[in-house]
């Protein structure tokens, strides 16, 4: 232990107050094992002066179990020392020696790549993003394989949309009337007249384009009695829904062909005359072989038309029938006749303006120049950060 009296100093002093740091520099001792304990100062003030107590480490282990004998009176010692001192009575207070701090590990990207927080992995490298080291004349070129593909699309595609678009133009009301005005039309051996024929006939062209159900025809009479029986409107119901997914597919299909001919516009000059002039050729030899097949068996061909959309059975009726009196075989001989002449006049039309003469070929060749340069410009404006 040590001690020190305030107002005294080891040089000659000239009665000036004196520095008190309130530390004894002699409570650090060294144990056997060389781990030092460090009493922290507790001081009192008697008779003035200022004293600091330390104690050695089997005594702090002796406070802090509570127990033992040896503990006891050890600190009883402690305490009369002390006591000796006139420091009787206090608490003492004392820190042990920090533990060291735990290695850390090892980072698994490398010992010294993170040094500061070696704890944290460090997150996987991003690779940059592939440059496009294509040449602004290589971007410019107008693409092949998508245009071709969209040709061949809209050379089938185009000829579905015109058939079905006939079909729907055949089913109205104005071909009926012009059907049974004709001359030649044949008349009805069991009493129709022509006016009886437009009012029934228009109400089952009505019903295959309404949101009606079959009541709607099975309400309408003739002569007091129902004119349909439930066969028959149940083979309209069936007729109906051809036309219904029809007119479904025709608006889908005609969409498809209108982006088709915007994309083949856009990266293939000539190619929307193209596409259509080839499914125009591709359609009249259908056409033609259809008319042989219908020309050479009509029955045959009829019959194999409708084994197609409807079940066996379901759309054979007697010539007596209300139904066959209103639309006889001449009747669909006739619609036959013109869906091929309108399909037809769609062909002649896509042929003719599709033709590849010297001059379409030209322009095709200067257009597609055109926007060959203007597609080049961009790119290098691109290249150049200009845009």
């Amino acid at each position: 232990m040590a001690s020190h009296t305030p107002g005294r100093s080891d040089g000659a002093g000239s009665g000036s107050s004196d520095f008190e740091s309130g530390l004894d520099y002699g409570a650090f001792v060294e144990d056997d094992d060389a781990q030092p304990t460090q009493a922290l100062p507790r001081t009192t003030e008697e008779h003035g002066a200022q004293r600091t107590l330390a104690f050695d480490r089997d005594e702090l282990a002796a406070a802090a179990a509570g127990a033992g004998t040896g503990a006891a009176r050890s600190g009883a010692g402690s305490r009369a020392a002390g006591a000796a001192h006139g420091v009787a009575g206090e608490d003492i207070t004392a820190s042990r020696p920090a533990p060291a701090p735990a290695p850390s590990p090892a980072s698994p990207w490398g010992a010294d790549r993170y040094p500061s927080d070696a704890t944290v992995p460090a997150s996987a490298p991003v690779a940059p993003a592939a440059a496009d080291t294509r040449t602004p004349e290589e971007r410019a070129r107008l693409p092949k394989a998508g245009p071709r593909l969209a040709q061949v699309l809209l050379a089938v595609l185009a000829p579905l949309v015109l058939l079905l678009g006939a079909v729907r133009l055949v089913a109205t009301p104005l071909f009926l009337w012009l059907e049974y005005h004709r001359p030649g039309f044949p008349a009805d051996p069991y009493g129709f007249s022509t006016a009886d024929r437009m009012t029934y006939g228009s109400a089952g062209l009505d019903y295959l384009h309404n949101l009606a159900g079959p009541r709607y025809l099975s309400e309408l009479t003739f002569q007091g009695k129902p004119l349909l029986s439930e066969a028959a409107v149940s083979h309209m119901t069936d007729v109906k829904t051809v036309m219904w997914i029809a007119t479904a597919v025709l608006v889908v299909l005609g969409l498809a062909c209108l982006l088709l001919a915007l994309y083949l516009r856009r990266t293939s000059p000539g190619g929307v005359r193209r596409a259509l002039f080839a499914g125009a050729l591709g359609l009249l030899v259908v056409i033609v072989v259809l008319a042989a097949m219908a020309a050479t068996g009509w029955q045959g061909f009829f019959a194999g038309f409708h084994s197609l959309f409807f079940a066996e059975g379901t759309w054979t009726f007697s010539v007596s029938d209300p139904l066959i009196r209103l639309y006889p075989a001449q009747f669909w001989v006739d619609a036959a006749v013109a869906v091929a002449v309108l399909a037809l006049i769609g062909i002649v039309a896509a042929l003719v303006a599709g033709a590849p003469t010297r001059r379409r070929r030209e322009m095709s060749q200067d257009r597609r120049a055109q926007l060959e340069a203007t597609r080049l410009r961009w790119a290098r404006e691109d290249a150049h950060g200009v845009r």
